[in-house]
């Protein structure tokens, strides 16, 4: 008996991957009332993938909003909000094909001709 329950122990059942972090870190300088994509195209997995959820560190300014967004092609297939952390409802299958683009607009931070340097990382959480 004690033979066969170690063996059950030693074989999981289901063994699930682990999330694993694309990271991609930005810097911008913004001037008043500017808008500003900054495109990146990260190195998917070999194939097709989850993403689970991403995170930010560092500080987006009072009077900036910024929007996650993931393309394919043209097409927008997802727009969040820049936070912390974010967790999906569900999972989102991504492709090499797919494009990340940070999109920045600022209205009401500074008087025209200021500047801003934004800093950021962005992390994204990814099951195969």
């Amino acid at each position: 008996m004690k033979l066969y329950c170690a063996l059950m122990l030693s074989f999981p059942f289901v063994v699930l991957p682990a999330p694993q972090d694309l990271t991609w870190t930005t810097e911008k300088l913004l001037i008043a009332g500017q808008r500003s994509r900054l495109p990146f195209q990260p190195q998917w997995p070999a194939t097709q993938s989850d993403l689970i959820a991403y995170s930010m560190t560092g500080v987006i300014p009072a009077g900036i909003h910024c929007q996650l967004e993931l393309k394919l092609q043209e097409e927008l297939l997802l727009s969040l909000p820049c936070t912390k952390r974010y967790v999906l409802e569900r999972p989102l299958r991504i492709t090499p094909g797919m494009k990340l683009e940070l999109y920045l607009h600022n209205t009401n931070l500074f008087s025209p001709g200021e500047d801003v340097i934004i800093r950021n990382r962005v992390s994204l959480e990814v099951v195969n």
